[in-house]
């Protein structure tokens, strides 16, 4: 089997998202969505259910009183923190694992993921957009391909970045000339398998190079940026990121400077250590190898 074919066999390979998660990713990303639509997803899986109040629950949150139905959870927390808490549940197996060929120790990438997920919802929020929740999907799962590329670009790791030095080209476009795919694309595929929505996926293929697509797109901007947040705070940097600069364009397109970067980063900072304190403090189990 060659390359390309053993790489395009990985993505049959990957598990599905749970059903229960990927309508709630459909539903909380419609802006005509209600709360009683939300719940409905949610209440029937008890897996998620018995999850979610128990970590609603927990000492880290503290309400004054027991929360003890998806709705009195959703009002305590908020559709965004919700989402937040199923998307990490279902994800931190999958993205928490060591990737090797990108220079990754276990959990590094779950890290990351998640921090372009806050950057990504806070970036929406300072130029005033309204599809948080969904830039916060396409965050947490734009590195995607990357567990499916992992072993191939291990393998190839030498040429790769001989590439990048030698001839002055982003880790990407080295994965395509070497690999025949880069992470992205293949990230995009797997959306598309998963019946993602269309936005998200453009996201994911498009996140390493948001000026090429015309017409621009707000939300492959965002994303490009937020990943760009967590790179220059060293969240997650493997080896791909030493070569990663922000695309100047975009940052034009939203007006944005170096500083408006910077303090969206200290809001990640902060929203970062307080989702890995949930798995700190037991309530979640993160995963590695």
């Amino acid at each position: 089997m060659n390359c390309v074919q053993d790489i395009l066999s990985r993505v049959e390979e990957i598990k599905p998202l749970p059903g229960t998660v990927l309508r709630l990713i459909q539903v909380v990303n419609d802006p005509n969505s209600t709360i009683d639509q939300i719940v409905e997803v949610v209440r029937y899986d008890q897996a998620v259910t018995g999850q979610l109040l128990r970590i609603v629950n927990s000492a880290f949150f503290s309400f004054s009183r027991e929360i003890t139905s998806i709705n009195e959870a959703l009002c305590a927390l908020g559709t965004l923190k919700v989402l937040q808490i199923v998307m990490a549940i279902h994800t931190n197996t999958l993205l928490s694992r060591a990737q090797r060929g990108y220079g990754l120790p276990p959990g590094k990438l779950w890290q990351h993921s998640v921090g372009v997920a806050l950057a990504s919802a806070a970036l929406a929020d300072h130029l005033r957009e309204t599809n948080r929740n969904l830039l916060f999907t396409a965050g947490l799962l734009h590195d995607i391909g990357k567990v499916i590329l992992n072993e191939h670009v291990a393998a190839e790791f030498a040429e790769i970045v001989r590439k990048v030095n030698e001839e002055r080209i982003s880790f990407c476009e080295a994965e395509r000339q070497v690999l025949g795919f880069s992470h992205d694309e293949i990230g995009a595929q797997l959306g598309e398998k998963w019946q993602l929505p269309a936005s998200i996926i453009q996201g994911i293929r498009h996140h390493h190079e948001p000026s090429a697509v015309e017409p621009h797109d707000s939300i492959v901007d965002i994303l490009h940026l937020a990943d760009c947040v967590c790179l220059m705070l060293g969240i997650g940097l493997g080896v791909d990121g030493l070569s990663y600069r922000a695309d100047e364009g975009a940052m034009a397109r939203h007006g944005l400077r170096e500083s408006d970067l910077e303090k969206i980063g200290v809001q990640v900072l902060v929203e970062l250590k307080r989702v890995s304190g949930l798995f700190e403090e037991g309530c979640l189990e993160l995963r590695g190898e």
